[in-house]
């Protein structure tokens, strides 16, 4: 009955993150080869027909790979998109086309669905994606009641009304994308910077400000943090993961483990009684 989150990687070349029970599983988004996401979920005893749902989360290429996709719709596995991104991923991926006419490419609105035994519901967060960018609740019953984990790896800002998605959460992934100096210093032209600080990705300090603001108004206090879509060019591990430590024990709450996600590498697993 125990409830285990993996993220199998996460970064601008590739997201996908697995969540599973003894009975089923699900994936958010499939950024990674058929190969390299297969080898992942066998070394967790899974595989890709076993799955009873991939959520996909916006239609940039790092959480979309077409022959993922392609995979997906070959070994009949239910595609969840929001209903605007379902028309983008119609007309870029035969696959969905395919999809869509076998009844695998499944939308979802406002109001939870279900994926296998799972409890989802979706939220739209801001980020320059076509169609829009969403992230998750999901809600699945252990033996110590219902556990909530809620994911969103592309986050421009941390807008008004979103807290409410996160608070309560027994596990937290969200991203801690880039440090402001070093994107500052970095060589990325000024216009790629803007779109990074404005609508694409939050910062370390935003990441920690808004993870503060979240388990302030939790009546219970998350198990995990997961740091994810950490830049390989602007960031560093040490530096989100220090950042987010600090801002949480500051205000006392040591509790809280961090993880923190690779490029190409699995985290650790994070498993929920």
């Amino acid at each position: 009955m125990d409830l285990n989150i993996r993220v199998l990687g996460s970064t601008s070349s590739g997201n996908c993150t697995v969540i599973w029970d003894s009975s089923s599983a699900i994936m958010i988004d499939c950024g990674f080869s058929p190969r390299y996401t297969s080898q992942n979920l066998e070394a967790l005893d899974l595989d890709i027909s076993s799955l009873s749902g991939v959520l996909i989360t916006h239609t940039h290429s790092d959480h979309v790979k077409r022959s993922m996709l392609k995979k997906l719709v070959k070994e009949q596995v239910p595609v969840f998109c929001h209903d605007g991104i379902r028309e983008g991923l119609v007309n870029q991926y035969r696959s969905m086309r395919k999809a869509r006419d076998l009844g695998l490419l499944r939308t979802f609105g406002k109001e939870e669905f279900l994926s296998g035994p799972f409890r989802v519901r979706g939220f739209e967060v801001p980020h320059d994606s076509t169609g829009g960018c969403f992230g998750f609740n999901i809600f699945k019953e252990v033996r110590s009641g219902i556990k909530k984990i809620t994911i969103a790896t592309d986050l421009g800002y941390p807008r008004d009304g979103l807290i409410e998605r996160f608070v309560d959460s027994d596990v937290i992934i969200i991203e801690s994308n880039h440090d402001t100096e070093l994107l500052e210093n970095s060589g990325r032209p000024f216009w790629l910077k803007q779109r990074i600080r404005d609508i694409g990705h939050l910062s370390n300090d935003q990441c920690a400000g808004f993870l503060d603001e979240i388990v302030s108004r939790s009546k219970k206090l998350p198990e995990v943090v997961v740091l994810a879509h950490i830049s390989q060019e602007c960031n560093t591990n040490d530096l989100a993961g220090e950042c987010t430590a600090r801002t949480l024990n500051r205000n006392g709450r040591e509790e809280i483990k961090v993880f923190l996600t690779h490029r190409r590498k699995a985290n650790e697993i994070v498993s929920l009684e």
